[in-house]
């Protein structure tokens, strides 16, 4: 939520580096920041030495839900250290590398698999030039991600494998080549005042050749004569004038290109899925400045391999590593490096001038890298190593044993944590925080702070709920653990005691969910848990059984959404399709794909409560009702009176409970709550590794709480001397307070009496009505009558006008 409370994160990492499968790179100009992307979503920014490219760990960046695929600068400008992201599932970041902060974020339909950072004329900052599973080219702004203008495709449009903006020597525009996965090249100019009320920007020429499926394309920046195409199993060197193939290189056998650069006219850089870089030197006919140029191949001048790139050991590799061609100047002198990231999180730096430098007549060089570094490598460097949240409990004789699940009792501030052999252990927070955080003579005592011990999984726990912590309709004392072992165990939290074993699945358990608060009553009661056979159960915490089994789902389970006005819960699996069962009865009541099936997700959307809408108050008929201005402005938009008279009827009625209760739902003024001054949330990277923790530490929040402390021990002598209270302050105090059990006695007494005698007043005024009313004629009605006040014993007579019985 956010906040202007000052939030600080103190991680605890534990032993082990997080896994970090690298699936790009970036390297800034200055050569001073490092930036890497993972196949799970994080992106880890080093700091590095320009000197001598000695790479540090910083910190790492959470946002993405899918493999970031593409990084790339945000500025020209040196002082703006901003980078923006792109993963497979279409999200876009804009990221701050000072601070780490997203500064902007979207989520697009379309994937991006390459992203070009440039500078295009009549702009003051750099564009982005994206491709990929769409068939245009996006050019977005890197600090708003919005989408300027696109390129649209005339003749035969398709998918962008590949992109290269440039600015011709001799012309002031900008020309963007592109091609297709089907072999077509597509050319665009762009005079720099494109925007997105300008008609369809089409290609200018096209031309159709024999390569598909390319993955990159760049044009030679010494002469812009000459285009590389790389393909997966071939290399190509064309002709940028009409596109005619000048030579070839075929790919080394059990390897496959990925992409290449120009390292000269007649030199060129490729490199392969085996994280290996090959040095070419291109033959006659491939080279602008020779006066064979174009001219026909010869046999014995053919493209010559000079010189590898590879890391000695040959390490195999899971997946592709991600390698990046980097030109850099450092102190007035450029600088040519190769960088790789791998699946084994190792990042490599070859120094590129060396292997051109000085190349051997009919020998083939290997260089290796000049630098290499990990996460790994970096935390077996750290003394003393990172912590974990219970190092108190290894011992170095005993194998550690791994942190899998985790939940923060905020009321009782606990930490219960999972562990891969079945245990579940409960500590004191603020206890364990302390002894892995802050030296003193507590580190010395032999008699750990107490801790309690669960055992009833026979295996690695994969989740903990606190049903309570959700909401208080449920037992206070009730914890729930799912594991590997197919059970969910329902745990007494105080006694410690295993009231119950739910075995009703038939794969370990992924996830605890707690159904929503408007669903019937005895749904209210149950807990959803999602198991890796792909079924869904709803156990009742109450009845200790299993309400409903929802078991025919074909694919993994993704996410699960309800309509409890409806009875249903709606379950989504990862190909798309959407299953809709009957929480009370058990029954599949219809099954949707396609569109039906996102619109039906998207509706359960619509009736979740938000911040406007949802539940007024407990006790009225308009509870789980949507928010009233959102009917009132769809009966506008369908002219439905009925819609808008209704809908103002129930804002009415809200605004008439607000008055009548300080908690009156979405649209009272939220109070603002007095925030924990130490929240944790576990963290893991990767689903091997074992859990991290992130202790939040509220700044605000710890000053009250000290404050509040200190307050408390002192003296109200103390308090009026330090100037926090006043003595008026005192003496009101000291009338509200009794000073004897006596004199409370006494005042309840004389309370008593007030009220025994107010009562009576009341009785004396209506019998005294009644007789008024019985002598008035219907004639008498209307004029200027007597009305009767009660004052202590006595009566007072003031005129008013009777129009009706009613005012009586």
């Amino acid at each position: 939520m956010p906040g202007t409370n000052l939030i600080v994160p103190v991680v605890l990492w534990g032993k082990h580096a997080p896994t970090h499968c690298i699936s790009s790179v970036y390297l800034s100009r200055d050569q001073k920041t490092l930036v890497t992307g993972c196949y799970d979503g994080q992106i880890c920014i080093w700091q590095v030495e320009p000197e001598t490219l000695k790479m540090t760990p910083r910190c790492l960046l959470v946002g993405h839900t899918a493999p970031v695929t593409c990084l790339s600068r945000a500025s020209i400008i040196q002082d703006n250290n901003f980078i923006v992201s792109s993963s497979e599932a279409g999200e876009m970041c804009t990221w701050d590398l000072v601070d780490g902060k997203c500064r902007e974020s979207v989520k697009l339909t379309q994937v991006h698999t390459n992203i070009q950072a440039y500078h295009m004329c009549n702009s003051d900052d750099l564009r982005l030039f994206c491709n990929g599973y769409y068939a245009e080219i996006l050019i977005m702004d890197p600090f708003s991600l919005e989408i300027l203008f696109s390129l649209s495709s005339k003749m035969n449009p398709d998918w962008i494998s590949a992109l290269h903006v440039l600015r011709p020597s001799s012309r002031k525009d900008d020309v963007v080549l592109a091609i297709s996965i089907t072999g077509t090249v597509k050319v665009w100019s762009l005079l720099g005042h494109e925007n997105k009320q300008s008609e369809p920007i089409y290609e200018n020429e096209s031309k159709q050749i024999r390569c598909l499926n390319a993955l990159s394309l760049n044009c030679c920046a010494y002469n812009q004569r000459t285009v590389l195409i790389v393909c997966a199993k071939y290399c190509q060197i064309y002709d940028a004038g009409d596109f005619s193939v000048l030579c070839s290189i075929q790919a080394p056998s059990g390897e496959r290109w990925m992409t290449g650069d120009f390292l000269a006219p007649d030199k060129i850089l490729v490199w392969s899925t085996e994280g290996k870089g090959y040095l070419y030197k291109l033959p006659a006919n491939s080279v602008p400045d020779h006066k064979g140029f174009h001219g026909p191949s010869v046999e014995h001048d053919s493209p010559t391999l000079f010189s590898i790139l590879a890391h000695p050991d040959n390490k195999l590799l899971s997946c592709p590593p991600a390698m990046r061609f980097i030109l850099t100047s450092v102190g007035g002198k450029q600088r040519r490096l190769l960088l790789r990231g791998d699946s084994h999180g190792v990042v490599s730096l070859w120094n590129v001038d060396d292997a051109v430098a000085a190349p051997q007549p009919g020998e083939t060089t290997s260089h290796a890298p000049i630098v290499l570094t990990s996460l790994e490598m970096a935390w077996a460097e750290m003394n003393p190593s990172p912590v974990g949240i219970l190092d108190q409990f290894s011992h170095p004789e005993e194998p550690e044993m791994k942190l899998t699940a985790s939940i923060y009792l905020l009321a009782a501030n606990r930490l219960v944590v999972g562990r891969e052999d079945g245990s579940i252990v409960i500590v004191n927070a603020t206890h364990t925080v302390q002894l892995q955080l802050l030296h003193g003579n507590h580190q010395q005592l032999d008699d750990l702070p107490l801790h309690q011990l669960l055992l009833g999984h026979n295996g690695r726990v994969n989740c903990l709920l606190y049903p309570h912590h959700v909401h208080h309709r449920y037992d206070k004392a009730h914890l729930v653990s799912g594991g590997i072992d197919f059970a969910v165990c329902l745990w007494d939290l105080f006694s410690g005691a295993l009231l119950h074993r739910f075995c009703v699945h038939a794969g370990e358990i992924t996830q605890l969910i707690v159904p929503p608060l408007n669903c019937s009553p005895r749904i209210q009661k149950c807990i959803c848990s999602v198991a890796s056979d792909h079924s869904v159960t709803l156990l009742s915490l109450a009845e200790r059984k299993c309400v409903t089994l929802a078991s025919r789902h074909l694919f993994p389970v993704v996410t699960i959404k309800w309509r409890p006005l409806d009875d249903f819960m709606v379950v989504g699996c990862s190909d798309g399709t959407v299953y809709v069962w009957q929480m009370e009865t058990g029954h599949l009541d219809r099954v949707l794909h396609g569109m039906i099936a996102e619109e039906v997700l998207a509706a359960c959307d619509e009736t979740l409560d938000n911040e406007l809408g949802g539940a007024i108050t407990s006790g009225t008929d308009l509870q789980g009702l949507a928010n009233p201005a959102l009917h009132f402005f769809r009966g506008l938009r369908h002219r439905n009176l009925n819609a808008m008279r209704a809908a103002t009827q129930r804002g009415l009625a809200a605004l008439q409970a607000t008055d009548r209760s300080g908690n009156a739902g979405p649209l009272a003024e939220p109070a603002r709550a007095r925030r924990a001054p130490l929240t944790i949330q576990g963290f893991r990277s990767n689903p091997a590794d074992p859990e991290s923790h992130i202790l939040f530490f509220d700044i605000e929040g710890l000053i009250v709480e000290l404050l509040s402390e200190e307050y408390s021990a002192m003296s109200p002598a103390s308090l009026e001397a330090a100037g926090l209270i006043t003595s008026e302050y005192m003496k009101v105090a000291a009338l509200t307070q009794s000073a004897s059990p006596d004199a409370a006695k006494r005042i309840s007494g004389i309370l008593a009496k007030m009220k025994e005698g107010a009562e009576t007043m009341q009785t004396k005024l209506q019998a005294k009505a009644e007789q008024i009313k019985a002598h008035l004629e219907p004639k008498e009605l209307g004029v200027v009558g007597v009305g009767v006040v009660g004052v202590g014993d006595k009566y007072l007579k003031m005129p008013m006008k009777i129009t009706s019985l009613a005012q009586w």
